[in-house]
């Protein structure tokens, strides 16, 4: 009954029923900057100088701690005591802009500021920016910055969701790893780094989402010193491998990132958009038989590949409703929006369109929430930021004109 209830109507303690909490216990602080202290050298970022942006992120102060103690000179900013939600995989204009006042107010106080660097709010999603020499602060997509870290361990194999930028295949695939794609979502990307565990694979393994989230699959030993394996979600590994690497290689941050296929990514969502909408719109784009995850059209052919990775040649019937798809589509994807032809769709998770001049457009529900999502991918940041703000655009950019289509 309400009268034995801790708790008043508004969710508050009432008086005197506040419980004590026990003490705070410091060995799982301690044990997780041990993990970064004893991996990295204590000189690893001297001469580092970075902005971390702490808002509410529940990891502000050990990251700093962990930072501080491998060399680097960190100046704390923007803490908050109120919830600030950050999404590390689609940060907006507003956001950006908050992240370049910080940098302005810190070169204006500190001098020189390298980067930028940050988590979400539970700190097991990295945000990173760097800094040109005009001052002027630049999002570095996670997807990316797991490539650079993955390097940095020297990664014998990988696994990453189908969302990740496909720079990973171009810096990857010619030196002999070809990433396994997944799913989106770290418990997918876990699993596929099991199964190269269990298939008797050697050498480092490890996988990343394109919120920068990093996973190790496998013990890591680089120069004498061993990174055991953590098969979940993490932060800090991936700024200070990024940061470390650009210093052994004596360049900025941006200049590592420029080493990079020149391929860019960006992602934005629709807030609030009716799930059986969402639902609808993929169903309409994807085969009906489960199994085939991937078509691709040439010239007078359609080709499919399934789970098992095998893939065939598709006989004239089941052709057919491809190519119907591929025009439908390609009837919102037009060349005056600067879209060539399609050549292939890829439905492992969600719809993801390619296109012959190398844009990528990547439709996706939320899981767990009423959001709709859109991946983009081009040969310049600025195609990528246009094929993303186009689909979210209201009233008639892409997302909305595909929701009106299921709904009639």
């Amino acid at each position: 009954s309400s009268s034995d209830s801790l708790f008043k109507d508004n969710g508050m303690f009432k008086e005197g029923q506040r419980p004590v909490l026990p003490p705070v216990d410091d060995e799982g602080c301690k044990a997780y900057a041990d993990r970064y202290l004893n991996f990295f050298t204590p000189s690893a970022l001297i001469g580092t100088r970075i902005v971390f942006y702490q808002h509410s992120a529940v990891g502000r102060d050990l990251l700093v701690d962990i930072f501080q103690q491998l060399g680097a000179t960190v100046f704390p900013a923007g803490r908050s005591e109120l919830i600030i939600p950050i999404d590390t995989e689609a940060i907006t204009d507003d956001k950006l802009k908050d992240l370049q006042k910080l940098a302005d107010e810190a070169r204006d106080r500190h001098g020189v500021i390298h980067a930028i660097v940050s988590t979400d709010g539970d700190s097991d999603r990295p945000l990173l920016a760097g800094i040109d020499p005009k001052g002027k602060v630049h999002f570095l997509g996670g997807d990316l910055l797991g490539m650079l870290v993955a390097e940095f361990l020297g990664a014998k194999f990988i696994a990453v969701p189908i969302s990740t930028n496909d720079a990973v295949d171009l810096k990857f695939i010619p030196n002999g790893v070809d990433p396994v794609k997944t799913k989106i979502g770290s418990p997918h990307v876990i699993k596929a780094m099991q199964n190269l565990l269990s298939e008797a694979k050697s050498g480092p393994v490890v996988g990343w989402e394109a919120n920068g989230g990093f996973l190790v699959g496998s013990d890591i030993t680089r120069k004498g010193r061993t990174l055991k394996a953590l098969p979940t979600r993490d932060a800090a590994l991936p700024l200070i491998a990024a940061l470390t690497l650009a210093g052994e290689k004596e360049i900025t941050l941006l200049e590592l990132f420029s080493q990079l296929p020149p391929r860019f990514s960006q992602a934005a969502l629709i807030d609030n958009f009716p799930q059986d909408d969402a639902r609808a719109l993929i169903r309409r784009f994807s085969p009906e038989n489960p199994e085939i995850i991937e078509v691709e059209f040439k010239e007078a052919d359609v080709f499919i590949t399934k789970g098992d990775g095998l893939g065939e040649k598709a006989i004239r019937s089941l052709a057919e409703p491809f190519r119907r798809v591929q025009t439908e589509l390609e009837s919102f994807f037009t060349e005056e929006l600067g879209f060539d032809s399609l050549i292939k769709l890829n439905t492992i998770d969600g719809v993801r369109v390619y296109f012959k001049n190398g844009d990528i457009a990547h439709i996706r529900p939320s899981g767990n929430a009423p959001q709709l999502r859109i991946y983009a991918v081009a040969n310049s940041q600025e195609r990528a930021d246009s094929i993303a703000r186009w689909g979210i655009s209201e009233p008639d950019g892409l997302l909305r004109s595909l929701q009106r289509l299921v709904q009639t």
